[in-house]
């Protein structure tokens, strides 16, 4: 959501006139866009603030601006501790980063604004499209969260469940597939409560039906679920819908029961197992990812081994695993019983060296296959391949010229590595 952010006020700024640059000490408007779910990203945020203050110096009518989830959190500190930043905008407010600017131009005065708008609607004709050669593309359906779950910050920086209109939502994937768009990926904090919040809405799985139907679109995902509220009918469209891929991302965030009552997140290890089964059933080659939080407030060896065990019974494709660390104003701030940075790191180097051979087996299972693949970008490490993404979300990276960028391709592949594909393009789709 933070890219999709980021993207959107990049897209605002050129269509005002103004022109990226890479090098700080060119820009007229430096803007940093926050996340706010872990401490690391938090603290990195202030780092980045502490070296600008000297570029502030040598150029005065630099306009720096900090916006997303930290600019919401610590508005109060960053306006009084960081005089040389101009602007802090909230989470609902970059609709207003042109507004805001010119004021600053204007008065020089310096702004703060971190209103949540839970009114505000903006056409599909505001957000972004991607450049020409983008064959993907991010859609935010919703933003927000209910569940209040007590390590997460999100809700308080967020804000609530806010679900846009379906019919901008169907205009704006319209849009972006009429500029050449073959990949759409639908955001929102929790995307499977989209339109519970409103009751001329409809649900989540009418809504990826509706837009399997758009003549033109070739993929479909969508990010994030929360595991308890993965309907039977969203479990049904991954068996029905052609255009959605066989992938999805469903955090646990810990394998003990015990663990997620206290996180609240009102399901047990048996609720998630039941679903992982009943995707598998409907889609047998779906691809499943998790998110694991280690060392919660009072997570004992017990816990953590529930945890352990549970990566061996489901064999998800990936996990990202992190530390627990305290997040203001979140519940489990307050909790007792914290556990030790040398145990929160031991148990996260545990979980990662089981599941590294996981990963590498599912890998592995996929060497000699023939996979779909839409090549989106070059590759990170060899100039003379480009890369994409199956649709189960591996990437593959295949020798090919650049003309093959934005194709949907049939790829053999050659290799197996830990986190990605080689492989030779055989047919090409489209």
């Amino acid at each position: 959501m933070n890219v999709h952010d980021t993207e959107y006020m990049a897209s605002l700024l050129e269509k005002a006139g103004y022109v990226q640059t890479r090098f700080p000490q060119e820009a007229d408007i430096y803007l940093i866009n926050t996340c706010a779910v872990r401490q690391k990203a938090e603290e990195k945020v202030y780092s980045l603030l502490g070296r600008l203050k000297f570029l502030k110096r040598k150029r005065p009518n630099l306009i720096i601006g900090v916006g997303g989830c930290v600019a919401q959190k610590e508005a109060e500190r960053i306006m009084a501790k960081m005089p040389h930043v101009d602007l802090v905008f909230g989470t609902h407010q970059i609709y207003r980063l042109l507004e805001f600017i010119e004021k600053i131009r204007e008065k020089k005065e310096r702004i703060c604004c971190i209103d949540f708008n839970y009114e505000l609607e903006p056409p599909c004709d505001l957000f972004p499209i991607p450049r020409e050669s983008s064959v993907r593309a991010y859609i935010t359906i919703m933003q927000g969260c209910n569940n209040f779950c007590t390590y997460c910050i999100v809700p308080y920086v967020r804000g609530r469940e806010v679900s846009r209109k379906s019919e901008q939502i169907l205009a704006e994937a319209q849009r972006l597939i009429d500029r050449g768009v073959k990949e759409i990926i639908l955001l929102g904090q929790n995307v499977n409560s989209y339109g519970q919040d409103r009751t001329d809405e409809i649900s989540f799985p009418e809504l990826l039906r509706r837009l399997d139907k758009l003549p033109g679109l070739k993929r479909l995902r969508f990010i994030t679920s929360h595991p308890k509220d993965i309907s039977p009918e969203l479990i049904q469209a991954f068996g029905e819908l052609e255009t959605l891929c066989e992938q999805i991302h469903l955090p646990v965030q810990s394998g003990s029961d015990r663990i997620l009552k206290r996180m609240g997140r009102k399901y047990t290890r048996s609720d998630y197992l039941r679903k992982i089964e009943a995707l598998r059933k409907v889609c047998p080659n779906i691809a499943i990812t998790t998110d694991l939080i280690v060392g919660f407030p009072g997570e004992t060896d017990a816990d953590f081994r529930q945890t352990l065990s549970l990566l061996e019974e489901v064999q998800f494709d990936a996990i990202f695993a992190f530390k627990y660390s305290d997040r203001p104003p979140a519940k489990a701030v307050s909790f007792p019983d914290k556990i030790d940075e040398k145990t929160k790191a031991e148990r996260l180097t545990e979980v990662l060296n089981l599941q590294k051979p996981i990963t590498e087996k599912k890998n592995k299972a996929k060497e000699g296959k023939i996979l779909e693949v839409l090549l989106d970008t070059h590759s990170k490490r060899n100039p003379d391949q480009v890369a994409g993404r199956t649709r189960c979300n591996r990437i593959v990276n295949v020798q090919a010229g650049l003309e093959f960028i934005g194709k949907l391709v049939e790829v053999k592949t050659k290799e197996a590595l830990p986190h990605s594909l080689r492989g030779e393009v055989v047919k090409v789709l489209g």
